[in-house]
């Protein structure tokens, strides 16, 4: 590296630690209990228990492998949840697991916020190769207020590894400047992370054929060394899935991934439950919200389009436009769900290749500049300092709302009722099962057996008999709707859950009396416990 290299890198790295060090405040809240994580990242709730199996010793050590192996949660893949287990694994031999909010505070900054610098780093050094103090610290300012890479700085979860997948392979494509040697290998790997992490990598199925033909057409290999660089792309990525997902060699596991694969894909393109709409529209207000007024998109896309057209670097635009135009589309018109990270990998390697503008008038030294030149850079620089400035503003609304986000939980409030005014009465030494919204706060206790859902229906309750039930008051708004039973995705076996949830806005819920209800959630106890309890 020369020196400039050397000293924009450390800048980048400077501004990095700060950025760092600013997430441990937020992310040290909304944790005090496992029970509390759900209140606010539900995602955190279902995949925490996962990790904490997993650092649980079996009778034996191949057991002991066997269950860090075999983790059955195969909404993601094993880079995820090894790298989330060992970063905690320090802790659990220290001191075990109770500590919580040490374990989510852990997990939020080095599952989420360092793999997201370290894209965003890839991605700014790929465009820019640090050979410009101002394009390089431009470049990566802009990247890490992105408001959407702000709100995914504050939750555990896996898009920060799968966006650095994305930008590794870029790098490494970059980087290989179409050789097709060690480094076009090394693609196929990161590739490859990326399918087995999130499956995303899949992805570059018109990206990597692209950068292929890019090659022919150059005259850099031949048809015959094509369609060769092209099986060992495949190969070497495929055996990347495999080696970073090792519970695929069990026919058992395998199946189930299957199977969890095949539900979770069916409920992203209809919805949870109930249906949600599709189509640009219905994707509107999240990305405005968190990525861009559609000018500056629209301006990032013009940029990416003016790269592949006279650009320095065009095969790396025209791979990012192979890359982020297809898997946009399928966002935009396949996916029903709305996961407000999923345009995370789509739009940030399109908004690193906005540094084309230091390419041409006026913003290029090197170029004469003509007044209509400046006109135009006027207009582009007023688009970008605008979106930087509703980004910022964006950000620090998001930050302040998470550090106090205990604070101001309704759920919190409503358990500091119960657990004043009603709790108390129980005074029984049978051990209560308790049916628990993921949205209500109930932590566990000696007391009691928490059972945590994410919806119900007469069929669950039957089936658990809770002593106790703690529903979520927007549930139930939710779910009796008038066209709720319209929308339900399968009307057939949403019948029970919408009689469920209508039945105890009435205070009918079979077996069941109210005990206590306020605009965040609603108090049942079974007949017998009121009787005794309660009357």
């Amino acid at each position: 590296m020369s020196l400039t290299q050397k000293r924009v890198f450390a800048i980048l790295l400077f501004v990095s630690i700060i950025y760092f060090s600013l997430f441990i405040f937020p992310n040290n809240t909304g944790a005090k209990d496992q029970m509390m994580i759900s209140l606010f990242e539900p995602d955190e709730f279902a995949q925490y228990p996962v990790v904490t199996k997993m650092l649980t010793p079996r009778e034996t050590l191949d057991k002991t492998i066997l269950n860090f192996v075999a983790y059955r949660h195969y909404y993601y893949g094993s880079t995820f949840y090894f790298s989330s287990a060992l970063t905690i694994l320090p802790i659990k031999l220290a001191e075990g697991l109770r500590n919580t909010q040490l374990n989510m505070l852990l997990l939020r900054q080095v599952i989420s916020v360092l793999p997201m610098l370290a894209a965003l780093l890839l991605l700014t050094f790929t465009q820019t190769k640090f050979n410009s103090y101002a394009k390089s610290i431009a470049l990566f300012v802009l990247l890490l207020s992105v408001s959407a890479v702000v709100e995914n700085n504050m939750w555990w979860h896996v898009d920060s590894l799968a966006v650095f997948f994305v930008a590794l392979t870029f790098f490494f494509l970059d980087k290989d400047d179409l050789r097709f040697g060690r480094d076009f290998h090394l693609a196929a790997a990161s590739t490859g992370l990326g399918v087995g992490t999130k499956v995303i990598g899949l992805f570059f199925f018109l990206a990597i054929p692209t950068y292929l033909l890019v090659g022919v057409t150059r005259k850099q290999i031949t048809w015959r060394t094509m369609f060769i660089r092209a099986v060992s792309f495949v190969g070497i990525m495929a055996a990347a899935v495999l080696i970073s997902n090792p519970f695929l060699v069990f026919p058992s596991q395998f199946a189930r991934m299957i199977r969890i694969m095949t539900q979770q894909s069916q409920a992203m393109s209809a919805g949870w439950t109930l249906a949600y709409a599709k189509g640009p529209g219905s994707w509107l207000p999240i990305i405005e919200e968190l990525y861009g007024q559609l000018i500056f998109i629209a301006l990032a896309f013009i940029v990416l389009a003016l790269g592949i057209w006279r650009g320095r670097n065009r095969t790396l635009h025209l791979l990012i436009a192979m890359w982020s135009i297809p898997f946009g589309l399928y966002v935009l018109y396949a996916i029903a769900i709305k996961p407000t990270h999923f345009f995370l990998p789509i739009l940030l390697p399109v908004f690193s290749s906005l540094v084309v503008l230091f390419e041409f008038p006026p913003f290029a030294t090197d170029q004469p500049r003509k007044p209509v030149a400046w006109l135009f850079g006027a207009l582009i620089l007023a688009v970008v300092v605008y979106q930087f400035a509703i980004y910022v503003n964006k950000d620090i609304q998001m930050y302040r709302e998470v550090l106090a986000r205990e604070e101001h939980e309704e759920s919190l409030v409503f358990y500091s009722v119960l657990e004043n005014d009603y709790l108390p009465r129980l005074q029984t030494d049978e051990k209560l099962v308790v049916f628990r919204d993921v949205r209500m706060y109930f932590p566990d206790d000696s007391r009691w057996v928490v059972r945590s859902y994410w919806n119900s229906k007469y069929s669950t309750i039957e089936e658990i008999k809770p002593d106790l039930i703690i529903l979520w008051s927007q549930r139930i708004l939710d779910y009796t709707q008038e066209d709720a039973q319209e929308n339900a995705v399968d009307p057939a076996a949403f019948q029970d859950t919408h009689q469920f949830y209508v039945d105890a806005d009435h205070d009918q819920l079979r077996g069941y009396r109210l005990v206590y209800r306020d605009a965040e959630g609603l108090f049942f106890a079974s007949d017998e416990i009121y009787d005794e309890f309660f009357r």
